[in-house]
Formats: structure tokens, C-alpha cells, sequence
């Protein structure tokens, strides 16, 4: 009883050290997960954005290519995109290509493209996807060689079609916009021809697109990527291609790491905490006699086969038949109880107690010598017989042997032998062969 309390104090130790090394386990093998998944998900997000990048150029080939058609000075609307004329003459219908650059790049952004437009130079008429206030108050100023060319200028993307291999797109640092006051960044693309700058396209995206990008990307691996610039363990900075300002960063919180990993760990602690038990039980039960603890015979005897140096007691509950005839059956289960405790509190744990039979015992010494033997065998005969046992004068007869080379079987005729001694020489005594 004393073992099974002890264990049960060990239950809630054994349960915290179980988690507390999955917890460290699980973190770490999850970190490297999502520090491999940090390098995927920075190639693929600059190869989308590149890719952000080729679907615009490609736009330079349809407006090249798009015929003209007169329109007269007016606000013309062709699905989303509006038309503003500001001249009467000859326009670019550039609806439909608009409207598929925007499919394109929304699918590529996470539908982050807030606005796309047109701008022809000089300002006769430009194209919106959709119309905002923002864009119609700048582009009543732009004219030949004005406002629009300076942008040109200012993000570097004057005779850009002199270069091959250079960035003939700008995504501009992150800024608020006047009016909407919504953080964004602009993608310009310069459309030349004959060195003449004929149009700029420009996409504004909202600002947010890494994050939606890391959340659908975290959704789809279970990862825990995020795009603070502090409190990472571990961090990825890097410039966007054609960009001179606000790299992106991507990190990995340790926090985060944790609380993912908590409750696997905790429920997987418990449940291994469970199952453990259940084994040791089913184990329990297959080695130990349900009535006194002992080992059972069936499990035991098999080792005992294979040794070859003996030290056993046999034990045998005297006029055990009568206490069965006497007080019934139950009565002799509790005096076999009662009596294996006794027993129990004269050995070692190291000791190997087998119940034999009904009312038989078995206890292996793996370590004794003979005069320790008998030692054993008188502690055990006094206690029993010391004090009543459920009211009742109780006494065990005991047969032993000590021999460093023999058989079991030999070992165990030698002992039974002199358990016979002890108990036709009148019980409550000991015989050591």
C-alpha cells in the first residue's frame, strides 16, 4: 500500500517532467520547421512579386498594340475602369487589358491592388480601375513634360528602354496617401516608345499584402511566420527587387512557437502519462498475484529455471485447511493477505517473494549466504507467529536451501524436503538444507 501511495505522489512529477521535455522537444523540432518554411516562403514571395512585375511589363505589348478610337471630351465607364477624357481625341480603349491585369495581379496579391491606372502623356485622357478623388485631383496637373515626368525621374525610370538588364519598374518605399490616408506602395512603369514617354501605369497595393500573404501561407502549413520587425528569435531582411527602401522582414517569434506547441504537448504528456499506466497495470497483472502482491508462479518460475545458485525459502501456512474449514473461505484469503504483508516487512526490495500455491510462498534471495538464510528464515517464523492474525494463533512452517550450483528443480525438491522436516517436527519452525 505504502509503494502504491508513493507512486501517486510521483503521478503529477512524472506527468510535468514528461511535458516539460516534449515542450522542448516539440519546440525545437517546430522551430526548424518554421525557419525551413521563413526560406520558402521568401523565395516564393519574391518570386511573386517578380512575377507582379513580368504581368505589368506585359501590359507595355497590349498598350502598344490596343487601337485608338475618337471619344469626345467626357467620363466614360467600361465595367470598373473609368475613362476620363479631358481633350477631345483620338483615345486608347484600354478597358479589357485594365481589367485582366487587375485578375492577374489580384490573384498574385491576395486581391491587394487597390487601384490601377492609366496615364497618358501628354494628360489628354487617362484610365482608372477604380476612380478615386486622389487620382482625379493629380491629374487635372498633369501636361507634357510636367508633374507625371518627374515621376519619371524621381524613381529613376527616365530612358529606362536604353537598358536590357536593368529595373525598368520602381515600387516605391511605403508611404500614406494624401486624402485616403492609407498606407500603400506604388508600382510605376514607364511606357516609351520612340524615347518618347507615351504612358505611365501605376498600381497602387495596399500596404498589408505580406501580412495577408503570411497569414494564408501560415494557414495552409500551420507555421507562425510574422512580419515583426521585433521580438523574433530569428528573422529574414531583404529589399524586394527594384526597391531601394523598406525591405520586408520576416521573423519567427518564440512565443508563438510555444503556444502552438502547448497543447500538443500537454494532451500527448497525459495521454503517454495514461497509457504508461495502463502498461504498467496490464504488466502488474500478468507478473503479481491480485491477493498479496507477489510475484505469480506461471510468471516467476521461468527465470528461476534458467539460474543455477539458490537461495529460497519455502513457506507454508500451517493448519491452513482447518482456518478454510473453520471460518469459511474468505476469512483464509484475508489470513493469506496478512500474512504476506509479514513477510513482506522481512525482506528486501531487491527480494523476490512468488506465491507458490494456496497457502505456499517462495522467497528468492538473489544475494545470501547461508548463515543469512537462516537469519531470514527465524525473523520471518518469529513475526508471524509473534502477534494474533485476525484473532487467530497463525504460524508458518519454513524449508530452505543454499547451494551456488544446482538446478531449480533440484533446489526446490531440497527445500520442500526440509519444509516436511519443519512441519513433522512440529510446525512454527525453520529447516535450512
Amino acid at each position: 500500500m505504502k509503494k502504491k501511495h508513493k507512486d501517486t505522489n510521483k503521478h503529477p512529477i512524472l506527468v510535468l517532467k514528461t511535458f516539460v521535455l516534449l515542450l522542448f522537444v516539440f519546440s525545437s523540432l517546430y522551430l526548424i520547421y518554421n525557419i525551413y518554411h521563413l526560406e520558402k516562403f521568401n523565395q516564393r514571395y519574391i518570386a511573386r512579386i517578380q512575377d507582379v512585375y513580368s504581368y505589368t511589363r506585359r501590359f507595355g505589348s497590349y498598350y502598344n498594340n490596343t487601337p485608338e478610337e475618337y471619344k469626345a471630351e467626357n467620363h466614360y465607364k467600361t465595367n470598373n475602369v473609368s475613362l476620363i477624357v479631358n481633350t477631345a481625341s483620338k483615345v486608347k480603349t484600354l478597358s479589357s487589358g485594365i481589367a485582366k491585369l487587375r485578375s492577374q495581379l489580384n490573384r498574385l496579391t491576395n486581391n491587394n491592388i487597390w487601384t490601377i491606372a492609366v496615364f497618358e502623356n501628354p494628360a489628354d485622357y487617362a484610365h482608372f480601375d477604380p476612380i478615386r478623388p486622389e487620382y482625379l485631383t493629380q491629374f487635372d496637373k498633369y501636361g507634357e513634360n510636367s508633374v507625371m515626368h518627374r515621376i519619371v525621374q524621381r524613381e529613376g525610370l527616365d530612358n529606362t528602354y536604353q537598358s536590357f538588364y536593368g529595373c525598368n519598374i520602381k515600387l516605391t518605399e511605403s508611404y500614406v496617401e494624401t486624402g485616403s490616408h492609407t498606407q500603400i506602395r506604388t508600382l510605376y512603369y514607364p511606357i516609351y516608345n520612340n524615347k518618347h514617354l507615351d504612358a505611365l501605369v501605376a498600381i497602387d497595393i495596399k500596404n498589408n499584402i505580406l501580412t495577408k500573404c503570411l497569414q494564408h501561407y501560415n494557414a495552409n502549413y500551420l507555421t507562425v511566420l510574422n512580419s515583426n520587425k521585433k521580438g523574433n528569435i530569428y528573422n529574414i531582411e531583404e529589399l524586394l527587387p527594384c526597391s531601394k527602401l523598406n525591405p520586408i522582414n520576416i521573423g519567427i517569434n518564440l512565443f508563438s512557437i510555444l503556444k502552438m506547441v502547448f497543447l500538443p504537448a500537454l494532451i500527448l504528456s497525459f495521454l503517454s502519462s495514461y497509457f504508461k499506466t495502463c502498461l504498467i497495470k496490464k504488466k502488474y497483472a500478468i507478473q503479481r498475484d491480485h491477493m498479496t502482491n507477489f510475484y505469480r508462479r506461471d510468471y516467476y518460475e521461468k527465470k528461476l529455471l534458467k539460474q543455477h545458485a539458490f537461495n529460497i525459502l519455502i513457506i507454508d501456512i500451517d493448519n491452513f485447511k482447518k482456518i478454510n474449514d473453520t471460518y469459511g473461505h474468505e476469512m483464509g484469503d484475508d489470513v493469506i493477505r496478512h500474512i504476506a504483508k509479514r513477510i513482506n516487512s522481512c525482506i528486501h526490495k531487491k527480494d523476490i517473494p512468488i506465491r507458490w500455491g494456496g497457502e505456499e510462498f517462495i522467497i528468492y534471495f538473489p544475494k545470501m549466504n547461508h548463515q543469512q538464510l537462516h537469519f531470514k528464515a527465524k525473523k520471518i517464523c518469529q513475526s508471524i507467529a509473534s502477534t494474533p492474525i485476525l484473532s487467530l494463533s497463525i504460524t508458518v512452517s519454513i524449508g530452505g536451501v543454499s547451494n551456488t550450483n544446482m538446478h531449480f528443480n533440484d533446489a526446490y525438491k531440497a527445500a520442500d524436503k526440509a519444509l516436511y522436516h519443519s512441519k513433522n517436527n512440529g510446525r512454527n519452525q525453520y529447516t535450512i538444507a
